[in-house]
């Protein structure tokens, strides 16, 4: 309890002082909490004028952690391929951003290295269809 009023505390602070050129700052802190989707909902009501921080590399710092967070360490209520699926559409977001970002790359390529060890196990086709698109032949 005391840590979920502390956690709200802080998020209301960060939010108080809204001042654009803090958004970098409110992003990081969220990406420190595991509070994502939180962070992508700032970053989407953003107004990309708002800031001097270039809101596309703040979209792929979140996506990329996040996918991070769900493959490496996701909740413990969900299920492996649920994290993975979850951590590839992460890792997606973040090469529709930035084609070239190695990180996400690299995390794609071993997810699906497991996935083709495992006959007729698939992370989805919505998925597959999404790689493909990207250039990735699986």
């Amino acid at each position: 309890m005391r840590y979920l009023l502390l956690s709200f505390i802080l998020f209301f602070a960060a939010c108080s002082n809204d001042a654009p050129q803090d958004l970098p700052k409110q992003v990081d802190q969220l990406i420190a909490e595991d509070n994502y989707e939180q962070a992508l909902d700032l970053l989407e009501d953003a107004e990309p004028g708002d800031t001097d921080a270039n809101l596309d590399t703040l979209k792929e710092k979140v996506h990329l952690n996040y996918g991070i967070f769900l493959e490496y360490r996701g909740g413990e209520d969900t299920g492996m391929r649920a994290r993975m699926t979850g951590a590839l559409r992460q890792y997606i977001e973040v090469l529709k951003i930035n084609p070239d970002n190695q990180k996400a790359i690299s995390e794609v390529e071993q997810i699906m290295g497991i996935y083709s060890t495992m006959p007729d196990k698939s992370p989805g086709e919505d998925i597959m269809n999404d790689l493909r698109e990207l250039g990735f032949n699986y």
